[in-house]
């Protein structure tokens, strides 16, 4: 059962539970009454029964001991988009769809905007057709241009006016890029790992020539569910090829950029900073990602009432979906990320 592969990157102390032969964590079926709950336990101990905008999570909803992650997130996709979580993402039989959702799916319950329609975004079409509903602002920030949702830009600017009369500054961090993102850019990061790895574990053996014909005739779910596979059998894809692709980069349509409610920030290391984007709706949300911010709309205090979770990492903070995942196992591994 793959258990919490926790992704890391930029510079900062990794987390990460090895990968183990992949069964799925989440159950679905018709209707989640207490019997098929008890059904659902059995068939994967640590599953969840869901339906179409209720899922429930053994344990957890019945007992009503905290805010269910699964069931907000299925709330905003149906009132939304009018999807299902399992239409959103295929968390039951698609390893790709369930760690995109498990690492970056904090964005999924953002207050006040429009969420992601998918953890993975297949095509350009698909990613041009999602921003183009958004109601979006572009500014220049420090003097660079740069786009996000209203909301998330509106409390950007809130923020730098705080930050201003503190004495201190909240400026993208690598260019326009730093904000929204196309379905290219995230497609030509992807690739530039995963074709040399493809040509590297050929020359070892390790996979056919047909199986690299195969991989670039996919579809991006099917790459991405096929890589993280491999790496379950030791083929990784990261530069070096000795770790995960996503320690260098984020899935391809799996960014949170595409949705316009992520920011690169410059001033990431100052404690201050943090603290007045906090306030104004923003947070840390990808392990270890430490310029990395998403807009969620609520201050810190607010966030348990998403179903999100505060994890620490190499002493600092970040906000992750509380998704009761099995902490064994957890080891250590110093080492640089690249792009997310």
């Amino acid at each position: 059962m793959l258990r919490s592969l926790v992704i890391a990157s930029f510079f900062s102390i990794f987390w990460i539970t090895p990968l183990k032969s992949y069964s799925p964590r989440f159950v679905s079926s018709e209707t989640c009454s207490r019997s098929a709950l008890n059904a659902a336990q059995s068939a994967a101990p640590n599953g969840r029964c869901l339906t179409r905008g209720v899922p429930l999570s053994p344990g957890l909803l019945l007992s009503g001991e905290k805010p269910d992650f699964l069931k907000i997130v299925s709330a905003k996709l149906e009132k939304q988009h009018g999807i299902g979580l399992f239409e959103a993402c295929s968390v039951n039989d698609d390893l790709g769809a369930e760690t995109v959702f498990r690492e970056y799916g904090a964005v999924f319950v953002a207050e006040g905007v429009t969420v992601p329609s998918k953890c993975i975004f297949a095509t350009e079409a698909e990613v041009t057709a999602f921003q183009s509903k958004l109601e979006t602002s572009t500014r220049s920030v420090g003097g660079t241009t740069i786009t996000l949702q209203r909301p998330a830009m509106d409390a950007l600017i809130a923020a730098r006016e705080a930050a201003r009369k503190s004495g201190l500054s909240i400026t993208p961090r690598g260019g326009p890029n730093a904000a929204s993102r196309s379905f290219a850019t995230t497609l030509r990061f992807w690739n530039s790992r995963l074709y040399p790895g493809l040509e590297h574990w050929k020359r070892q053996g390790r996979i056919t020539a047909k199986d690299v014909a195969d991989i670039r005739k996919a579809t991006i779910p099917e790459q991405v569910d096929k890589v993280l596979r491999w790496e379950q059998e030791g083929i990784y894809f990261a530069r070096g090829f000795s770790k995960s692709i996503l320690y260098s980069v984020a899935a391809p349509g799996a960014s949170q950029h595409i949705s316009m409610l992520a920011l690169d920030v410059t001033q990431f290391g100052n404690g201050r900073v943090r603290e007045i984007l906090a306030k104004h709706g923003w947070h840390r949300t990808v392990l270890s990602d430490l310029p990395h911010f998403t807009y969620l709309g609520v201050p810190e205090n607010d966030l348990p009432r998403l179903g999100l979770e505060k994890k620490t990492s190499g002493g600092e903070v970040f906000w992750v979906p509380d998704l009761r995942t099995e902490k064994e196992g957890l080891r250590t591994e110093n080492g640089t990320g690249e792009v997310r």
